[in-house]
């Protein structure tokens, strides 16, 4: 399994509502440690323990918006689960855009600024 992408999408995803990649990304370490880039995992957690891992790994925006994204991160890792994690991969890391972002419109959370955040980190900027 190819960690940075799912790096860089769960990055993308929590960029967002004045969070920026740089902010995201300072994290990193965290969010490993507490294995929030672990699509399988992920899955298999309910909202309230990704949200607490949220927290420990250094992503804490108050009460409400820390479990919005917890509940965001939920519905990607339920979304892979249900196609599977190798085509799911296989289809991010294409260097089709328009077939990356027509296979992410289902996720909830996910729109034209999680894309954007997506497609500067996957250019191979992974430090912002």
């Amino acid at each position: 399994m190819s960690s940075v992408v799912w790096e860089d999408l769960i990055l993308a995803i929590l960029s967002v509502n004045r969070y920026s990649l740089e902010k995201a990304y300072s994290a990193v370490d965290g969010f490993r440690s507490e294995e929030l880039f672990d699509l399988k995992k992920l899955a298999e957690q309910t909202v309230e323990e990704i949200t607490v891992r949220l927290r420990r790994g250094g992503y804490d925006r108050e009460e409400y918006l820390t479990k919005l994204f917890a509940l965001r991160l939920m519905s990607l890792a339920a979304f892979v689960k249900r196609i599977g994690v190798e085509e799911s991969e296989r289809i991010l890391t294409s260097p089709d855009k328009r077939k990356i972002e027509e296979f992410l419109q289902p996720v909830k959370g996910i729109g034209p600024q999680v894309l954007n955040n997506f497609f500067t980190l996957r250019q191979g900027a992974h430090q912002p």
